[in-house]
């Protein structure tokens, strides 16, 4: 019983907490940060306690870990566009509580990652809300956000790359040429 249950444990950590899914780059509190945002999107800025509050929905696991999350996306500049201090990774100063800080979604955001024709949805944690299996997107998005988690038995950290490089990449691939991208050492 005890394997069973660890087993069991273990992989929901690993699932759906930890570790990005390698279809779409995101963590689940991610995806779900993304999808609370498209849902609220009218192009305005929002109070990030706002956006946290609505993804308490379909992340149960505390405003504290979401609030992180949407400001460590933020900071990436590539998805979620913020207004006020969101901090600065580089020297480890931190943001601004979540009443005084706004985000939205970026324009990239809202042209390449919701796509409903693609877009599977399963039931959230208490059945009354749908959210997205994942969010499918041309862009590589675990390469250009890249990712650090830990899990029961397990870790992760994938560098971020260089959006043009990436693109590049892609373009090479397409016309079958070789190519090389690196990542970003910050």
């Amino acid at each position: 019983m005890m394997d069973r249950n660890f087993l069991d444990y273990a992989s929901y950590v690993i699932c759906d907490r930890a570790i990005p899914a390698m279809e779409d780059g995101l963590k689940p509190v991610q995806r779900r940060i993304l999808w609370s945002l498209h849902e609220n999107d009218d192009g305005r800025f929002t109070k990030v306690a706002n956006i946290v509050g609505h993804c308490m929905q379909y992340h149960p696991h505390g405003d504290a870990s979401i609030a992180d999350a949407l400001v460590n996306l933020t900071n990436k500049r590539y998805l979620i566009e913020g207004q006020g201090n969101f901090g600065n990774p580089l020297t480890g100063d931190q943001a601004a509580a979540s009443r005084y800080i706004e985000c939205r979604l970026t324009a990239l955001a809202r042209k390449e990652i919701f796509n409903d024709d693609l877009t599977a949805f399963i039931a959230n944690y208490d059945g009354r809300k749908k959210e997205p299996v994942l969010l499918p997107s041309k862009l590589p998005l675990l390469l250009m956000l890249g990712a650090e988690g830990i899990a029961v038995g397990m870790s992760t950290k994938v560098l971020p790359h260089n959006f043009i490089e990436l693109l590049e990449a892609q373009i090479a691939i397409l016309q079958k040429k070789p190519f090389k991208v690196l990542p970003d050492f910050f």
